[in-house]
């Protein structure tokens, strides 16, 4: 039962590293398992509420304290959000949060219309605050809701501390709307959110705060770490320490072919998310990542430009306009997705308009990296002979588990 238990407690940890939030568990046992194993990794399991969900939900915060380290990131700090919508953000947590006394998470219920005017009068574009307000800061968790109704999302919640203590100390020069003074000031239907973990005033071990930095950092970190920004992993210890924590979330340590250090889901999980659909991209997102890989991993390697099976290639980019040859799909729709998928990692730029395999692909096991090659010979040759074999094999492996279960 205790296996069971942390393997589900796991199993929720890894559904939040996937979607960023997750339905709150109704087994108890398994929330206060997954908010250990959280703390074990310098973080905590957050209890929230917003108007988009009827029940409790649980996220993943930082304790005070805990927090990415940027000089340990190296290159590989995540891309920053653009100057637009650093802007319209703040304007939405201007209009939700007027006293920086009190915490910013629910805040104040406000209109997106009114933000969206402060924002034009500011100089952006009016293209570009109605992606911020409709797709961008929505798909980050930061506001939810819509026009009159559209309130800050329960990712502030999860802010770290460090982040929310600069926001109260620059509280004065957040961008204040246009009406600001004839807003109505109704509350946001939500709670404030609740930390799960058991208070530990006992501060770390050093040898659990250098392995607790470590993970935050391959989860953090927009691509692989080198093995001089990780250097702790080269020692055996440290690194068993590191696996064990990360096992614990639902993650693993990976090395990539090229030597460097990166965490992915092991492979139980990752069919396990799969099978329920935690994570999944639309069609039109797969179609489009499918044809980037095609264009600048498969093709290439199968005109002999590259000899390696790896989805990290940047030698060969492919444009918008080649992958709209495809004509099943619009440019809009390739446009949509590629911006969704370059916020997943999953696909990268190479200069402007070029685009390549993205850091997220190098998270992927052996075994995923076969199974993606495999999707890819389907796609192109359903009725081949070996796609065939592999829709054979991958049936009698799915059988195979249920008949040694079957009395």
């Amino acid at each position: 039962m205790t296996d069971d238990i942390e393997y589900r407690a796991a199993l929720l940890l890894a559904a939040l590293r996937a979607e960023g939030q997750a339905e709150y568990p109704t087994d108890a046992a398994v929330t206060a398992r997954a908010a250990q194993a959280a703390a074990l990794a310098g973080r905590a399991v957050l209890q929230v509420h917003d108007a988009d969900h009827a029940q409790a939900a649980v996220r993943l915060g930082w304790p005070a304290g805990n927090a990415p380290n940027e000089d340990l990131l190296g290159s590989q700090l995540p891309p920053p959000l653009s100057r637009v919508i650093r802007l319209v953000f703040a304007v939405c947590l201007r209009a939700a949060w007027p006293d920086p006394s009190l915490p910013p998470y629910p805040g104040h219920v406000f209109d997106a219309g009114l933000v969206a005017q402060t924002c034009l009068d500011l100089g952006a574009r009016a293209d570009r605050i109605a992606a911020a307000l409709d797709r961008v800061l929505p798909g980050h968790g930061l506001i939810a809701g819509t026009g009159a109704q559209s309130h800050l999302g329960p990712a502030v919640a999860a802010l770290p501390g460090p982040v929310k203590a600069a926001l109260r100390r620059g509280h004065h020069l957040l961008p204040r709307l246009a009406s600001d003074s004839a807003q109505p000031r109704a509350e946001a239907p939500a709670s404030p959110p609740a930390d799960l973990t058991a208070p530990d005033q006992a501060p770390p071990p050093s040898n659990l705060q250098v392995a607790r930095s470590l993970v935050t950092a391959l989860e953090t970190a927009h691509g692989p770490l080198t093995v001089h920004e990780v250097g702790a992993l080269a020692d055996p210890g440290t690194r068993a320490q590191v696996e064990e924590i990360l096992a614990g979330m639902g993650r693993c340590l990976v090395r990539t072919p090229s030597g460097t250090w990166t965490t992915g889901y092991p492979d139980a999980v990752a069919a396990e998310l799969s099978a329920a659909g935690v994570g999944a991209l639309s069609s039109a997102e797969r179609a489009v990542l499918a044809l980037v890989l095609v264009h600048t991993v498969a093709l290439p390697r199968a005109l002999g430009r590259h000899a390696h099976d790896q989805w990290d290639s940047r030698r060969h980019p492919v444009t918008v306009t080649e992958l709209a040859r495809n004509r099943a799909l619009a440019q809009t729709a390739i446009r949509q997705a590629l911006r969704t998928l370059s916020a997943a990692g999953m696909v990268d730029t190479a200069g402007p308009g070029n685009f390549i395999p993205g850091p997220a692909l190098q998270r992927l096991s052996p075994a995923r990296v076969s199974a993606l090659w495999e999707d890819l010979i389907i796609a192109g040759r359903p009725d081949g002979h070996l796609a065939r074999a592999i829709l054979e094999r991958r049936a009698a492996e799915e059988a195979a588990p249920a008949h040694r279960e079957s009395p």
